[in-house]
């Protein structure tokens, strides 16, 4: 009987692949056969076709179900016909067998590490393999279900304040079957390699298994990546179609991210795949997002040509130089991803917002009122600063009031340090403050993770009462900002009362196919703010008698309008469109307006004498508009009084898909559009002094 360092001596068949002592079946096994009785089998080509199968397999089911990317589309491209079905499978078969191999190889030497041999080890390392894309498919699946197709990992993160540890943690609270399946995942390997422990001890056969040799795992990776980049360049400036369904691969994702490392370099964060493509390869300071400089001659980003020295956008009202004498009491409310059409609307016969008609009727109610990009952290601060590009350490409203003799209360419901907001808003300059930092104890959310820790209306209201209680001795004004956040995601819990007699829907009923019952169950939730406004409004008139207020909103929120679900991710109307109602302030206000717009309208008019605000169509003005970073936006836009124009910078699907935006094919419409963004992405990378 031969030992295995003998066995390893002998001539290998011709053919047979190069054989590694440490991947015998065991020696046990080894003592009981002959070498003439001993029949060798390649693994390699048997688990490469049978991962690239199911890979594939598992894909397409994904792609299927969530986008009818093979059918009729779901916010998606459209494979028509046999030749682009086969091209799909033919191209996914390339980029597959990069990411299979790679992740083999690697799972080889981390058997190593387990101190596996033989074929526990090759078990283990194929169950890994075939486990990581397919829980890919699967976690994208889940957190598809519920926001919707056009959520990627660039704005989760954005979602969750830039943190993707924070956007990690979020993903696995909203699809907790996420973390289920990684278990299962541990487990499933765990058991394959003891099935190979055990057959290796109790079965005797003729049949050796051999592993792959490390030459041919090597060859193929190079061999593949190199046909799969070339697929996958191809495919980004010929075939958006097939695009958009690589980009959905594991390997697809995979394949870029190496793909964009290798040709990136000049590195400076762009490469063959960016979109825009890097017009400048070898030169770091020019790139398609790098910061233009005006009339130096040179296209930084390489849109839109060198920027024109006596270019101005059109910016935000401006804090009036000379401000009236009178100092009321002023009222400031933020709701949370309130849309603009909430105003007005009625369910089944029922007002949804009874308070806030009556407001509008009382004062007056813009149609025509944006936030300039929908999310959060970047809304609240352009409210607060009156900027488009926001800067840490500018002056703010509170700021302002402050330096007019006012006090300043700032009562949130939720968690204001999110998305770096202490810098932009000032709020710890605030007299009194309170956000849902301060009681988590009573928070409606599931965590406290800085993306959903809030608190509900009665909370806020609560503390709000006893801060006005404990100062209606002081002479001073008083300003005073609270934040309402009980209709944000996931639409209900258990304190919202059915004022709408809607059944709600629970978290796992959140996706595509009950849009219009998640939307109903927003709308209940949305008419219990109103009711809480109403309640906030009542202590206001007992505390300050008649003195003015606005009610405005962050954002708004798309449900499954073209796939999307939530916020930051267009730019659209039901995204960007919010309420905006004025009372006991008056002045002529131009439409359409940004919340970049409010703090001049603010400071000119509400220190007038008292009114009632004219809302003025103004077919010269535009609202800037952008999704993503200001520094590296999605897309962006001008929005007139009709109309919107946009241009989509980093996607092969167009992103503003939730309202017919029109995209700008003219070239002298464009320009404008590209030199205001400009502008204020320069502007965004200002330091002011402290």
């Amino acid at each position: 009987m031969l030992t295995l360092v003998e066995r390893a001596a002998l001539p290998r068949a011709q053919g047979a692949p190069e054989v590694d002592p440490e991947m015998s079946n065991g020696e046990d096994r080894s003592r009981d056969r002959s070498v003439a009785h001993v029949r060798r089998v390649a693994s390699g080509p048997v688990l490469l076709v049978a991962g690239v199968l199911v890979v594939g397999a598992a894909d397409a089911v994904l792609l299927g179900i969530t986008t009818g990317y093979f059918g009729a589309g779901y916010n998606s491209p459209v494979l028509s016909g046999p030749a682009a079905v086969a091209a799909f499978f033919g191209a996914g078969a390339v980029l597959d067998t990069f990411l299979l191999t790679s992740v083999f190889t690697a799972a080889l030497q981390l058997g190593r590490v387990f101190r596996l041999a033989g074929g526990p080890r090759l078990a283990f390392a194929a169950a890994l393999t075939l486990f990581l894309p397919c829980a890919f498919d699967v976690a994208l699946h889940q957190l598809h279900r519920v926001f919707g197709m056009i959520l990627g990992i660039d704005a989760l993160v954005q979602l969750a304040g830039g943190r993707f540890s924070d956007a990690a943690l979020e993903a696995m609270t909203e699809a907790p079957a996420v973390a289920l399946l990684l278990g299962l995942g541990l487990l499933g390997t765990g058991a394959a390699v003891r099935l190979a422990q055990r057959g290796g001890r109790r079965w005797r056969t003729n049949l050796e298994v051999l592993p792959p040799s490390r030459t041919g795992l090597a060859a193929l990776i190079v061999v593949s990546s190199v046909l799969g980049a070339a697929i996958l360049t191809a495919a980004t400036r010929n075939a958006s179609s097939l695009t958009y369904g690589l980009e959905r691969k594991a390997s697809g994702q995979m394949l870029g991210l190496v793909l964009q490392l290798v040709t990136d370099v000049d590195r400076d964060g762009f490469g063959i795949l960016s979109r825009p493509p890097d017009a400048a390869p070898l030169d770091a300071s020019r790139h398609p997002f790098a910061l233009e400089r005006a009339a130096n001659g040179i296209d930084e980003n390489g849109v839109g040509g060198d920027l024109p020295a006596d270019f101005q956008p059109q910016a935000p009202i401006p804090v009036p130089d000379r401000l009236g004498a009178r100092r009321p009491s002023f009222l400031l409310i933020l709701l949370e991803s309130y849309r603009g059409d909430l105003v007005g609307r009625r369910f089944h016969g029922r007002e949804v917002t009874p308070v806030l008609n009556r407001l509008a009727r009382e004062g007056a109610s813009s149609e025509r009122a944006y936030a300039h990009t929908p999310l959060t952290a970047p809304s609240r601060a352009q409210l607060f600063q009156g900027r488009v590009s926001p800067v840490p350490g500018a002056h703010t409203l509170i700021d302002d009031f402050h330096a007019l003799g006012y006090r300043v209360g700032y009562f949130s419901g939720q968690n204001d340090l999110h998305g770096g907001s202490e810098d932009m808003i000032g709020f710890e300059r605030a007299d009194a403050f309170f956000d849902a930092r301060s009681d988590p104890e009573h928070r409606t959310s599931r965590t406290t993770l800085p993306a959903s820790l809030q608190v509900a209306a009665g909370t806020v209201l609560q503390r709000v009462r006893s801060y006005l209680d404990a100062t209606t001795r002081d002479p001073r004004p008083l300003f005073l900002y609270v934040n309402l956040v009980d209709n944000h995601y996931p639409y209900h819990y258990a304190g919202i009362d059915p004022l709408l007699d809607v059944e709600p829907v629970t978290r796992s009923e959140i996706r595509p196919e009950n849009a219009r019952r998640v939307f109903e169950t927003y709308l209940q939730s949305s008419a219990y703010v109103d009711r809480a406004i109403g309640e906030l409004v009542a202590l206001w008139g007992e505390h300050m008698g008649e003195a003015p207020l606005l009610v405005t909103s962050d954002h708004g929120q798309s449900f499954y309008e073209q796939g999307m679900l939530g916020h930051g991710q267009s730019i659209g109307a039901n995204q960007s469109r919010v309420p905006l109602i004025v009372v006991g302030v008056g002045g002529t206000w131009p439409e359409p307006l940004g919340l970049a717009d409010v703090r001049g309208l603010l400071l000119t008019h509400l220190l007038e004498a008292p009114g009632r605000v004219r809302f003025w169509a103004d077919p010269t003005r535009r609202v800037f508009q952008y999704a993503g970073p200001l520094e590296r936006p999605y897309l962006i836009g001008l929005r007139g009084l009709d109309r919107a124009a946009s241009w989509v910078f980093a996607r092969s699907e167009d992103r503003d898909a939730d309202e017919p935006t029109r995209r700008i094919d003219d070239v002298q419409e464009l320009l404008p559009l590209l030199w205001t963004w400009e502008v204020w992405q320069a502007d965004s990378q200002r330091s002011l002094p402290r």
